[in-house]
């Protein structure tokens, strides 16, 4: 009897030990492996330092290339970029495909880097791969609604001497309803209005060619961007439709133009180049009376008889079916929307310029039926135009921003 409650406390004194053995060993895995364990956070401080390697060399690249005139010089930017290591932009190392504007984003060591046109640089945990954003935890789309952002309430003045309008506009915050666009200038994710406003903005002549970045941007930013997560708004632009195309401007083979006043002939002449420049046609009169004065927006020289010179080169700006270039149609109908049967135009925040046998036309860039066009609000002879175009405003979220729910159903942001 005496034996047998021996082995008996034995097997249970071993069955408590292999628990007690169990217990300790999920302790130290979870230590090691778990979401707070050892090799987590070692592995997350080897991402960060990763990150902030890549940050510092980008910043040191961008720094180097501030002109004395404290802006950024893209040349130089490019030939300071390539010295990084394996950097790419993209998906091109930087001879190849190097950068014309800001902002833009290059990856270094697997990390986006944002360029900003300030020159500030930041790193982006969300990564884009033609219409599918991630973060690693979860993957969103291009078109994908979110839910719950809550524009607020508000409303701003655009005042005459910012428009060229003759009248004062005043704009309210409407219910738009929110699509995901990309990721923003903060490493962010940005969301497009499911709608153009219903109330349109009017700009005039030189005065709203000049000041549309600011009036369309800043009228955004004052009534969407001020919503419960967004850190900003802006306005729709044509490089954000580009984008979405896949859509390169640079290998657009656009005429080139040139005007100069002839005291030999008397009058206004003007000659385009079809190839950009690799050869010019002969120069022709421009004999109509009104048309004998030269000048581009901002500038105070003007080309006429009492200043005979030649103009700078103008560039016909490009443009474009949008479903032509979106083959997606669920894309191109999202930029689209609004402007088909209702034939609602939409401002971008893009300048315009094209000539003609007469004059140099110039406008903004817009959303038109299913084209990127534009809308002229003036010519080169002084002759002012308006137009009157809706406006499709864009936040950036707070780049801590998360979402919960599916592309199917929709996203709801959270923190």
């Amino acid at each position: 009897m005496l034996k047998r409650k021996f082995f008996y406390w034995l097997t249970i004194s071993n069955f408590l030990y292999i628990i007690v053995l169990l217990i300790l060993a999920g302790v130290t895995i979870a230590t090691l492996t778990g979401e707070n364990g050892i090799l987590t956070r070692a592995s997350d401080a080897s991402e960060r330092t990763k990150q902030a390697n890549a940050e510092e060399q980008v910043q040191l690249a961008v720094v180097a290339s501030i002109g004395t005139d404290g802006k950024i010089n893209t040349e130089d930017l490019n030939d300071n970029l390539e010295n990084i290591e394996g950097l790419t932009h993209e998906g091109e190392a930087i001879v190849d495909n190097p950068i014309d504007s800001l902002p833009t984003t290059v990856v270094v060591d697997e990390n986006n880097v944002i360029i900003r046109e300030d020159g500030s640089v930041v790193v982006s945990e969300w990564t884009q791969t033609g219409y599918e954003i991630t973060n690693g935890k979860i993957t969103v789309k291009v078109g994908d609604s979110v839910l719950n952002y809550d524009e607020g309430i508000e409303s701003t003045q655009i005042e005459t001497t910012e428009s060229g309008h003759t009248e004062q506009q005043t704009l309210t915050t409407e219910n738009l309803g929110w699509r995901i666009l990309g990721i923003g200038e903060n490493g962010g994710l940005e969301l497009i209005s499911d709608n153009p406003t219903s109330t349109i903005v009017t700009l005039a002549g030189e005065t709203g060619y000049l000041n549309v970045k600011n009036v369309l941007n800043t009228t955004c930013n004052e009534l969407y961007g001020r919503g419960k997560y967004a850190e900003s708004a802006r306005s729709l632009n044509v490089e954000d439709i580009n984008k979405l195309a896949n859509y390169n401007p640079k290998t657009y083979s656009g005429e080139l133009y040139k005007y100069r006043f002839s005291p030999e002939e008397g009058c206004m002449q003007w000659c385009n180049s079809t190839d950009k420049g690799e050869n010019w046609n002969e120069w022709e009169n421009i004999t109509d009376a009104r048309y004998q004065t030269f000048r581009m927006p901002g500038s105070t020289e003007i080309i006429s008889v009492n200043n005979p010179k030649e103009s700078e080169e103008i560039e016909k700006t490009y443009s474009y079916s949008i479903s032509s270039e979106i083959t997606d149609i669920n894309i191109a109908n999202m930029i689209t929307k609004g402007t088909g049967d209702s034939n609602v135009a939409q401002w971008l925040v893009s300048h315009s310029e094209y000539g003609s046998t007469l004059a140099v036309f110039f406008g903004i860039q817009s959303v038109i039926n299913d084209n990127v066009g534009y809308t002229n609000l003036g010519r080169s002879n002084d002759t002012t135009m308006s137009g009157g175009r809706a406006v499709r405003p864009i936040v950036t979220l707070q780049s801590n921003i998360q979402l919960e729910g599916n592309s199917e159903n929709g996203w709801m942001i959270k923190y």
